[in-house]
């Protein structure tokens, strides 16, 4: 399985189709910020399935979570933009929170900047910033589970 992993689009939807285009993915997942944009790529790209949270720019949106567990080919995620959690000033509190909810996986947005990180048995990933150019890439099949950072 090939999962598109985006954060903060903030209105780039031609960056979005571009990267959907180019990557083929089997599934979508969103952190956060401007989740309207991921919203219109399922219109677009109707034939997959979108995991869609709300980010601090999204405080209109009354329909979506600010945060989502998923359970993903063996592996428990949980999904956040990560703004609740100050991951601008530091990772230990949404690491935390994973932990707490026995994920294994813990995908955020809020910072921008791509990160990836594996440690005693929990991985943190931000796949940065559409807005940036950034976006992730996770695959998952039945040994393994690999998270890629990638540029537009």
């Amino acid at each position: 399985m090939k999962i598109l992993v985006i954060s903060d689009s903030h209105g780039r939807l031609e960056k979005l189709i571009s990267v959907y285009e180019r990557e083929k993915p089997d599934m979508v997942i969103c952190a956060g910020d401007f989740s309207d944009d991921a919203e219109e790529l399922s219109y677009v790209f109707p034939e997959n399935i979108y995991h869609i949270v709300k980010g601090n720019c999204d405080y209109y949106d009354m329909q979506r979570s600010d945060e989502m567990i998923l359970e993903l080919g063996g592996h428990k995620v949980f999904l956040a933009h990560g703004h609740h959690y100050r991951v601008k000033l530091e990772y230990e509190t949404i690491e935390k929170r994973g932990r707490e909810l026995g994920c294994d996986v813990v995908i955020f947005g809020h910072t921008h900047r791509p990160y990836l990180e594996k440690k005693k048995g929990i991985t943190l990933f931000n796949p940065g910033a559409v807005l940036g150019n950034d976006y992730g890439i996770i695959k998952i099949n039945k040994e393994s589970i690999d998270f890629l950072l990638k540029r537009i």
